[in-house]
């Protein structure tokens, strides 16, 4: 058995060395030009630069060119003063007026009368509980639960609870309030 293996040892040794001449046959062994030799297959042949008369137009062009400025100094990095901008022209025409029964204004958004003075989970990583402070009443309230029969909590964080009217879909949010000390 270790006659196996030494023998499979030496017959993949011989394989990689003959891969490798292989290799370096093919690289090495030929003579080829790399791309940052100076020798190329074709002759040189030089540029016709006889017309030198575009470069020189473009050169006395640049050499003419005049500066303009514009008033800001290149030198300080404050921005330039913006300028007033244009005055609308005044139109005939007085602005528009609806005409008829005005939709009603919005609802204002809900409040919650009661005080977010703390939140806790019983287990651990279950589902969070706010202490909302109703007078001298403490009630425990969960995400979904709906007090003050409108007022549906969506969420308890950290610092804040959002909740939304049922009524009208409108939502808002309260900070978590420290109690008094005692």
């Amino acid at each position: 058995m270790a006659q196996t293996k030494q023998r499979k040892e030496i017959i993949a040794l011989v394989v990689l060395a003959a891969i490798a001449v292989f290799v370096w046959y093919g690289y090495v062994g030929k003579n080829r030009v790399g791309a940052g030799t100076l020798f190329t297959s074709t002759p040189y042949t030089p540029i016709n630069a006889e017309d030198y008369g575009k470069p020189l137009e473009d050169l006395k062009k640049a050499r003419e060119t005049e500066y303009k400025p514009s008033g800001r100094n290149i030198f300080i990095a404050t921005a330039q003063a913006a300028s007033p901008p244009p005055e609308a022209p005044k139109s005939a025409n007085p602005p528009f007026v609806p005409k008829g029964p005005m939709p009603p204004p919005e609802p204002p958004p809900p409040v919650l009368s009661m005080k977010f003075y703390g939140l806790g989970a019983l287990p651990a990583n279950g589902p969070r509980r706010a202490f909302l402070l109703d007078g001298e009443e403490v009630r425990i309230v969960g995400e979904g639960d709906t007090v003050q029969n409108h007022i549906r909590i969506t969420h308890i964080g950290n610092d804040r609870i959002e909740y939304e009217d049922v009524n009208t879909g409108k939502k808002n949010s309260t900070n978590l309030e420290m109690p008094p000390p005692a």
